[in-house]
């Protein structure tokens, strides 16, 4: 059964590369251009997977990952941070640290990225 993966980030091109990377490897994309937009699209389509961008204007990455996992139906899909902030921000211990009381993201990839590295790191995530 073919897995949906939503992606959330402010850049048209970078959705677009993203759902194409997707569809290319049997994933079903959902894509949203913020975070307000990512939450509603997360309960209507419930993925098996969040590829969120931290940097976004109107409602954070860091904002919308803590809604996430306060959200009794969303807080179990599994989140994958993709920020072109380098690795030395510790994010996970940020949203670890955060009030969700839940474990922080399940990965962190950096921009820019190749497709191989994030089909690699959803496929360690979610199979």
């Amino acid at each position: 059964m073919q897995k949906k993966v939503l992606a959330i980030d402010d850049e048209p091109d970078v959705l677009t590369f993203y759902a194409e990377i997707l569809e290319d490897h049997d994933f079903i994309p959902i894509t949203a251009d913020s975070g307000l937009e990512g939450l509603i699209k997360a309960r209507e389509e419930k993925p098996d997977l969040i590829l969120l961008d931290i940097m976004m204007p109107k409602k954070s990455g860091m904002l919308t990952y803590k809604e996430l996992k306060k959200d009794e139906d969303l807080k179990d899909i599994p989140v994958i941070i993709i920020t072109a902030i380098s690795k030395e921000v510790d994010y996970k211990s940020l949203l670890d640290r955060s009030s969700t009381g839940k474990v922080g993201p399940q990965g962190h990839l950096t921009k820019p990225l190749k497709p191989e590295e994030l089909i690699e790191e959803i496929k360690r995530v979610i199979g």
